[in-house]
């Protein structure tokens, strides 16, 4: 069964498939880590993309992942493309995992997810200042327990995604297979309520807590793949 199953790794906004190097290490299994559009470009590079530009090159990068089963693992706003992902893929699919995925419901935005006022202000504060947050934010919000080193390859990385990854509505099924959601009890992005709202929103009753931040695949690579490698041997041993 391990020589057919694959995992998709899909990352979060801002951020590119390098943040998965130290986990994949750390797993057994055949790896595709999914990159959204134009990274390492300025920030005018993805403005005009819509959200189905995003999902749509995504699926792309899967065809040549010739696996008889997959399980997704998704991370922040990447749990949107992964749905997406999971009724493109359909039957192949065995595991879905959210790692402080945002999961919406009714098919409606990432925005949708966050709680009041920061639904209605973080549109706002996109439309007049941009997608890339200033560096202070990107420490405080995704580093906070990182390493020097690691905080500055994800400011230096960092790209601006269009306001639609954030605002588009995706109309999707939630997969009917075995799920996970890592919960992060130190995430300063996604606060331990919001996490518990999108695993109730992802009917998802598998709830792992982690000590981490909202990068625990930098922070704590081990750990984490200590927790998917149980979920995917199980995965395995259910189908």
């Amino acid at each position: 069964m391990e020589e057919k199953l694959g995992i998709i790794f899909i990352h979060g906004a801002g951020l590119g498939n390098y943040i998965w190097s130290d986990l994949k290490s750390n797993l057994d299994y055949s790896t595709l880590m999914i990159e959204f559009p134009n990274r390492n470009q300025d920030d005018k590079a993805n403005c005009k993309l819509s959200f189905e530009d995003y999902v749509t090159k995504a699926i792309s990068n899967t065809e040549n992942f010739k696996k008889q089963k997959v399980i997704i693992v998704t991370h922040s706003i990447g749990g949107l493309i992964g749905l997406r992902i999971a009724e493109h893929l359909k039957d192949k699919i065995i595991g879905f995992v959210g790692i402080g995925s945002a999961i919406p419901t009714n098919g409606k935005s990432f925005v949708s997810c966050l709680p009041f006022p920061q639904k209605l202000i973080i549109p706002l504060v996109m439309k007049l200042a941009g997608t890339k947050p200033p560096k202070s934010a990107i420490e405080k919000g995704l580093c906070n327990d990182l390493k020097p080193s690691q905080t500055e390859k994800v400011i230096e990385k960092f790209t601006a995604e269009s306001r639609s990854l954030y605002m588009g509505n995706s109309k999707t099924k939630i997969p009917n297979v075995k799920k996970l959601y890592v919960e992060l009890t130190d995430d300063k992005e996604f606060s331990v309520s919001v996490q518990k709202k999108m695993s109730e929103n992802l009917n998802c009753k598998n709830i792992v807590t982690l000590e981490s931040g909202h990068l625990p695949m930098l922070s704590v690579p081990e750990k984490l793949s200590v927790i998917l490698n149980e979920f995917i041997q199980s995965c395995i041993e259910q189908d």
